[in-house]
């Protein structure tokens, strides 16, 4: 294998996770810990550990690429012209430049994505007129195999910069964090979760579908859901927004899951579950359920719990538990919405992602 372009690499996660997405990359053959902070760290990679166009096995990986060094200076405008004389500017397609995530999703005000301050700079790097005249654009979804230039603003007057080539969906995303809107008030946060694992997972609910989500109040899974025309089946013992629980597409069961009838899932296509209970628990509930004989549920969207980073160990042999349900396709992400959890998702037919789900 040739040797990269640089001797070390960057992954951006979320912050509190650094010591678990340590272990999880130094796992990996070829790699070493150098710098880390809150949300970001670098390794260094022996040479021809990995191709310059990489894609690494990790669930707490935000984003990732190669790591080129770092600007420092006293205004973003001094910053902007320093990345900007980088030889690797000529080269990349797309600018992601975003910030190192200091809090917990929902706590302290914060919410993934493009914040104040790399929005402002993201501003100064599309009004170069080096970068106007090439038409690299700042901020967007890229398209698959582009080269994108990634700016860390690791503190205000220190950026990191890098770039990576884009491969799977997260990897278009500036900063590994879809362009979702948060301004608007919602039930609760599970509804930019249930957005964020669709997007990520290439899950498309077409209207019409019946889904059913164990532990859903109150309501915001169930919200986007009905937003796009599905059947939701609703379980949960406690109550939901009013709003939601009246919705004419909606049906409520207050109870548990494990109380539900299997036959109440037999016109069920897509199953979601966020319960506040171990990982194993959710995945036990979750198997009495697919693999009723009068149940054809096509695929799954599981939050789970991380009481502990050690549970992420498990996370090989949950896949092997899921997979044996008779899932083809099954993935672990935590996402940017996530808290102290990941998401877990599983197709039956693998051809889905790309038809959309078959009506029945």
């Amino acid at each position: 294998m040739p040797e990269g372009p640089s001797s070390y690499v960057f992954v951006i996660c979320q912050a509190g996770a650094e010591a678990a997405a340590r272990k999880e990359v130094l796992a990996l053959d070829g790699f070493k810990l150098a710098f880390s902070l809150p949300g970001f760290l670098t390794f260094k990679v022996q040479p021809g550990a990995i191709p310059e166009k990489f894609s690494l096995p990790l669930t707490l990986a935000r984003t990732y690429g190669w790591c080129l060094g770092k600007v420092v200076g006293e205004n973003a405008n001094e910053l902007v012209e320093q990345i900007c004389q980088q030889p690797i500017v000529s080269d990349c397609q797309q600018f992601h430049v975003f910030e190192r995530e200091t809090s917990l999703p929902g706590s302290q005000g914060f919410e993934p994505g493009i914040s104040v301050l790399a929005r402002e700079i993201a501003n100064l790097f599309a009004a170069r007129t080096e970068l106007a005249k090439r038409k690299v654009a700042v901020n967007r979804v890229a398209k698959v195999d582009q080269k994108v230039l990634d700016v860390v603003i690791v503190k205000p007057n220190e950026w990191w910069y890098g770039y990576h080539w884009t491969g799977t969906r997260q990897s278009r995303w500036p900063g590994g964090v879809p362009i979702i809107d948060t301004s608007q008030e919602r039930a609760s946060r599970a509804y930019f979760k249930l957005k964020e694992a669709l997007l990520w997972s290439g899950i498309k609910i077409q209207p019409g579908d019946v889904c059913a989500e164990i532990g859903s109040a109150p309501g915001g899974a169930c919200e986007l859901l009905l937003e796009m025309g599905a059947k939701v089946i609703a379980i949960d013992p406690a109550e939901l927004e009013p709003e939601i629980e009246k919705h004419e597409n909606l049906t409520y069961l207050r109870r548990r899951g494990h109380e539900v009838k299997k036959k109440d899932f037999k016109d069920v296509r897509w199953l979601m579950a966020d319960l506040s209970i171990a990982p194993q628990y959710t995945l036990d509930t979750v198997r009495d359920i697919v693999q009723h004989e009068r149940v054809d549920i096509r695929g799954i969207i599981l939050t789970l719990k991380l009481s502990n980073w050690e549970v992420l160990d498990a996370i090989p042999d949950y896949m092997k538990q899921v997979k044996a349900m008779g899932f083809q396709v099954v993935k672990t992400r935590q996402l940017a919405f996530n808290r102290q959890e990941f998401c877990l998702t599983a197709i039956k037919d693998k051809f889905a992602l790309r038809a959309g789900s078959r009506k029945r």
